[in-house]
């Protein structure tokens, strides 16, 4: 994934968490805040991932390339 604009949190989660995430409750994200490109994120255990790229309203602009070993 490549970030251009500004520094933004990514937050890979799976459907718990994303959801606690949607409900405002407290959650758990594999990830960081980023201001350099590109990222990498390796998903840690087979589900299905919700990745949240969040600029605290500042403008970015998001590329990602999904890589399946």
């Amino acid at each position: 994934m490549s970030l251009r604009g500004s520094t933004a949190r990514v937050c890979l989660m799976d459907i718990d968490h994303y959801q606690a995430y949607l409900d405002g409750d407290e959650y758990e994200y594999h990830g960081d805040f980023y201001d350099v490109s590109p990222i990498v994120l390796e998903v840690p255990y087979d589900d299905h991932w919700y990745l949240v790229v969040d600029s605290n309203n500042r403008r970015i602009t998001v590329e990602y390339t999904q890589i399946f070993d």
